[in-house]
């Protein structure tokens, strides 16, 4: 009786299965497996999907981060070539404007950087990237442009050797200059004091000096050509070991600290010292 009961029961699946087909065009089974599995089936799809949008995002933040650094290296690149040009052009204005104003000298000029400065702000040596091969020797006037105005002596050569020299200031202890007041004609001679200012010594006591007359050059030392600009005067006094002279404190004209470019020109003294 069962076995007639299972036997009816598959001709019925058999008879379902083939209408099914003939209506569906597909498999009784595969539509109940289909069934079935579809949950299974939608779940995995589901997380295929996610796992592959989240390579593809993974990759899409590991390609960005790439193009990111990428762009910073070459925004640093380009930023350190904007600055090297800016100081070159700022290294061709100085150039040219110390040129235009120095034209005046009939000596030959030679630029120099500075490549070793004491931390100390009165320091009165500096170096110089330039020596005898570039023709340099001994006492030559070191001189620096001032915008706008002209030329003025910042200091001397005093040992050379081959590709480099070394500098004193005019605020040195051991420089000194023959200079003149350039309102009253008034010479002094001045000498440095290793502090920010010099010192401006044997002006006649009848001199007319006053803060702010400019200090030049006077050409009559045998060392450095008239007309340079040296600075202006800040006070005066009376010398209080000869009181036969006035003694006065000269600012420099040029901000000795903070220099970077020098121009050596190529003299020697007029009368051998």
């Amino acid at each position: 009786m069962k076995k007639n009961k299972y036997f009816i029961i598959i001709i019925i699946i058999i008879l379902l299965s083939g209408l099914w087909y003939g209506i569906k065009r597909t498999s009784f089974f595969n539509e109940v497996i289909g069934f079935i599995l579809s949950p299974f089936w939608e779940s995995t799809t589901y997380a295929g999907s996610k796992t592959r949008n989240f390579f593809q995002n993974y990759l899409f933040l590991v390609n960005l981060k790439k193009e990111n650094e990428r762009l910073k290296k070459e925004i640093l690149f380009l930023k350190s070539q904007l600055a090297y040009y800016k100081e070159r052009e700022k290294i061709y204005k100085k150039l040219e404007e110390f040129y235009q104003f120095s034209a005046e000298f009939n000596y030959p000029k030679i630029a120099a950087k500075i490549i070793y400065k004491p931390m100390d702000p009165f320091s009165g040596i500096v170096f110089i990237d330039k020596g005898s091969k570039d023709k340099l020797l001994p006492q030559m006037p070191v001189l620096a442009g001032v915008e706008g105005r002209g030329v003025a002596l910042v200091g001397q050569v005093v040992e050379v050797y081959r590709s480099w020299s070394k500098v004193i200031l005019i605020t040195d202890p051991l420089f000194s200059a023959d200079v003149k007041v350039e309102r009253t004609g008034d010479r002094g001679i001045l000498v440095g004091k290793a502090e920010k200012y010099c010192n401006l010594q044997y002006l006649p006591s009848t001199s007319q000096i006053k803060p702010g007359d400019e200090i030049l050059t006077s050409g009559q030392d045998a060392l450095f050509p008239s007309g340079l600009l040296i600075g202006k005067v800040v006070s005066v006094r009376r010398d209080p070991v000869q009181g036969m002279f006035k003694s006065a404190e000269v600012k420099p004209i040029v901000d000795l600290y903070n220099l970077d470019l020098v121009f050596v020109l190529l003299k020697l003294p007029e009368i051998p010292l």
